[in-house]
């Protein structure tokens, strides 16, 4: 399986007699990273920052000086940010640290709204 196909989605493993919840365990998303936002344009994109990156310059999620040089060691760990509802990018660059991040800071809180959600419904 190629790499821009793999991507984690929670699967129904089996199915409780009692009524409860089906166990779910972590199996890989299927689709390619065009579908999920990552595909020419974004690359276009990011190597047009890379081309304007200097060190020094601050990182757009943490606030921090990034120091990576030369550009072929920036470019292993510098991300381009989106913005919270991914219709677009932030200003700038960020380090792949804080960018990816974010990222599992926000499906975190959305897998929790769907679990809660989730025992709601037992109720």
């Amino acid at each position: 399986m190629r790499r821009s196909m793999r991507r984690w989605v929670l699967r129904p493993v089996r199915h409780c007699a009692n009524g409860e919840l089906p166990v779910t365990a972590r199996v890989r998303w299927q689709g390619t990273t065009t579908a999920r936002g990552y595909g020419h344009p974004h690359r276009l994109e990011r190597e047009r920052r890379l081309r304007r990156y200097r060190p020094g310059d601050i990182c757009a999620h943490g606030g921090e000086p990034m120091w990576w040089w030369p550009l072929r060691v920036a470019r292993q760990y510098l991300d381009l940010p989106h913005t919270p509802d991914r219709s677009g990018y932030l200003p700038g660059l960020s380090c792949r640290r804080h960018n990816r991040g974010d990222g599992a800071t926000r499906g975190n809180r959305r897998r929790g709204q769907i679990r809660a959600w989730r025992q709601a419904r037992q109720w």
